[in-house]
């Protein structure tokens, strides 16, 4: 058994040295002491640690969010290429897709327009680095939103196509009457007015009989429906108007007779009427209208190309014209 060991202290007066005999409570209060001091001391060093010094938790947690700022980049740059390449594509859409089946391109400001209501990104302003992830954010919605455009758009496309035959059907492609028995008399554009002499906007084009009589057959252009056969007050005479669908609209004045009637359904080729001389007209001709969402167009851009030598002809020479309108 070990012996316990004993403190001493020197004795002046008797020149010998006592033992210290050391009480328990005392003892407690010592080991109390010593455990607070060193408590002290490990706490300072412990703060002056973290002040300097990373604790390992910190140093993952700050690797983490370094791991996540480059992969938000790394999804900015991806964002920008599929951005770049969905541009393209919309610039094809604008100007190649849809212009073939003559539908209006989408604007930007419908394909660029943002995100109304409240502030959206609000959630991500008090984290770190959240200026990055809110640009990605947005981007990456942006992109969503400009995409389910496109895809809209397309889903427009491949209906038209998939409609094209009976849409060819419909346009008014080609002349109303026989191209070989009549000449262009008055062209598309601006005009002096035969009876007034006032330069006014002709809608349409002219055709006259080359005999010079009435009664030439004027047949639909188009397929459709007649909206309009009656006689005009406003200086057409007798006049029909097709609506052949997919925008395109046609008209036919100055008719002898007509031979169709409002609501009438009706293929390209069928009569609509006869050539004639009624309403605002100093002769027999039918005057020719082809409108495209009640946009006028110039006929002659539909038909083959026999009248384009006339036309020349009245543009330069400045031939007589047959009406108004």
């Amino acid at each position: 058994m070990a012996k316990r060991k004993h403190h001493y202290k020197f004795n002046p007066e008797t020149l010998s040295f006592d033992i210290i005999h050391t009480s328990l409570v005392t003892r407690i209060k010592r080991i109390g002491y010593m455990f607070l001091l060193g408590s002290v001391i490990a706490f300072v060093w412990i703060f002056v640690y973290t002040l300097f010094f990373d604790t390992p938790k910190e140093m993952k947690l700050t690797e983490a969010n370094k791991n996540v700022l480059v992969s938000y980049e790394i999804l900015l740059k991806k964002i920008e290429e599929k951005e770049r390449i969905l541009r393209e594509i919309e610039e094809r859409d604008n100007k190649t897709y849809r212009a073939v089946f003559e539908e209006d391109p989408i604007p930007s400001s419908i394909r660029d327009a943002g995100f109304g209501g409240a502030n959206r990104y609000a959630k991500f302003e008090d984290m770190e680095n959240s200026r990055t992830v809110i640009e990605a954010t947005r981007s990456l919605d942006m992109l969503t939103k400009k995409a389910y455009i496109q895809s809209k758009s397309f889903d427009r496309i491949a209906l038209l196509a998939k409609d094209k035959e009976k849409m060819l059907l419909s346009m008014p492609i080609g002349a109303p009457l026989d191209q070989d028995k009549v000449r262009l008399s008055s062209y598309f554009g601006g005009r002096s007015d035969p009876f007034n002499g006032n330069f006014k906007l002709h809608d349409g084009i002219d055709l006259s009989p080359r005999g010079g009589g009435v009664g030439l057959p004027i047949y639909a252009a188009g397929g459709g429906i007649v909206t309009e056969a009656r006689f005009s007050t406003g200086g057409y005479g007798n006049v029909v108007y097709i609506d052949h669908g997919y925008g395109y609209s046609t008209r036919y004045g100055h008719l002898n007779s007509i031979s169709v009637a409002a609501g009438q359904k009706i293929r390209r080729g069928d009569k609509v009427g006869e050539l004639g001389n009624t309403g605002r007209s100093k002769g027999p001709h039918l005057h020719y209208e082809v409108r495209l969402k009640n946009i006028p167009l110039n006929p002659l851009d539909y038909f083959e190309n026999k009248f384009n030598e006339e036309s020349n002809e009245l543009l330069i020479d400045e031939l007589p014209i047959s009406d108004n309108y």
